[in-house]
């Protein structure tokens, strides 16, 4: 099993195409590489199953391949895998049989099988019972003709060994020309008509010769229906889940515009709170106006009405107003403790403050009345020796 390596084809370069899956329903692209270095290679294109254009060059059908979610491709390397014939029990199950026939046919090879990869032919209807071909081909000439195809931006799907396009006739060969190569198949044997060893081989055989239309048939057939893909297993065409470069643009975008319409709804959500508010502000002030009637501030309304009702002995100021600056006051002076806290039905803020010194009550006392609070006082000591002072506070 010869080597084969691909030159670049003078002025030629290409993109990678990568990942995707393109699935061929008659439509795809079909890449005979050549079999000498330095050489285009010939492709045709296909549209719902007919050959439409035929060209060559490595970097045209690059660009044909149109990326990810291009057509199906199809590459056929020359005669650098063979077809191996394996002949097994007809009894053995399918899956079982595949398997024994790949091992029989490394277990034959001149080459040491950590070196080959192998791939069993799809079993064609009314094949002969117990008879299995499997497709060899070293792994460095597969990996080459992969790597020289990724190098002009041809990914292909499936990679067909050319001799797996023939049938392997009953007696004598099939010839047939497949672009500027042409294939010997015979029992056993598939090789390059022009190989000097093949002419000595088949003198006075019988041939059957194959026209080039019946040959492109089999390989357009071949595109949805391979008999067999070397691109498999460690060879597998890589596939890409389908997020790429443009999906994380088109993703980007879409964050971008939630964004922004939260954003506005939430411009649009202020300004309408805002408005809100400032219509209650000025209900506020309109109402307020008969008590109040220089008042433009609707905060300051509150304050000043919770001042009015605390004259009157009512409102919430009446209570909290007194009891901050009793609290405001005791702060600095840790000796004085409140032991009772209330607001009678007077309309006045009620305590009783406990402390060993009575000049420590009226640190305290001193201290709210100087907040502007109005305060009376009476003091008594209770039995352990304490001052206790029972106040109200008014605002």
């Amino acid at each position: 099993m010869g080597a084969v390596r691909y030159g670049n084809a003078t002025g030629e370069a290409g993109t990678q195409v990568m990942g995707g899956n393109r699935v061929s329903a008659g439509n795809g692209l079909i890449v005979l590489l050549p079999p000498e270095t330095g050489v285009a290679p010939l492709w045709w294109k296909l549209v719902d199953g007919h050959i439409v254009s035929r060209s060559e060059g490595a970097a045209r059908v690059g660009s044909e391949a149109g990326g990810p979610d291009g057509p199906a491709m199809i590459a056929v390397p020359p005669g650098v895998a063979t077809i191996r014939r394996i002949e097994l029990d007809p009894a053995m199950p399918a899956a079982q049989a595949r398997a024994v026939a790949i091992r029989r046919a490394l277990e034959m090879a001149m080459t040491d099988a950590d070196n080959l990869y192998a791939v069993a032919l799809e079993r064609p209807e009314g094949a002969e019972e117990g008879v299995h071909h499997v497709a060899l081909i070293a792994r460095s000439d597969l990996a080459h003709i992969i790597a020289w195809g990724r190098h002009h931006g041809i990914d292909a799907d499936i990679i067909l060994p050319i001799g797996a396009l023939l049938p392997e006739p009953e007696e004598g060969f099939i010839r047939a020309d497949i672009g500027d190569m042409a294939l010997i198949r015979g029992q056993g044997v598939v090789a390059q008509a022009d190989e000097p060893w093949v002419q000595a081989m088949l003198a006075g055989a019988s041939f059957e010769i194959w026209p080039e239309e019946k040959a492109e048939a089999a390989l357009v057939r071949a595109l949805s229906h391979p008999p067999v893909n070397l691109r498999s297993g460690a060879f597998a065409r890589t596939r890409k889940s389908g997020v790429d470069a443009s999906f994380w643009k088109r993703l980007a975008l879409g964050l971008g515009l939630v964004l922004l319409a939260s954003l506005l709804i939430s411009v649009v959500l202020i300004v309408k709170y805002e408005w809100s508010a400032a219509r209650l502000d000025a209900g506020t002030v309109e109402m307020a106006k008969p008590l109040l009637p220089s008042t433009t501030d609707a905060q300051a309304v509150a304050g000043e009405i919770d001042h009015m009702l605390a004259d009157k002995g009512a409102g919430a100021y009446v209570f909290t107003g007194p009891l901050a600056g009793l609290m405001t006051a005791m702060q600095p002076v840790p000796g004085v403790s409140l032991n009772t806290l209330s607001l009678n039905e007077d309309g006045l803020l009620h305590a009783t403050l406990a402390s060993a010194r009575a000049e420590d009550i009226n640190s305290v006392l001193l201290a709210v009345q100087g907040a502007g609070y109005r305060i009376t006082a009476t003091s008594s000591t209770d039995p352990g020796g304490r001052v206790v002072a029972e106040i109200t506070v008014k605002p």
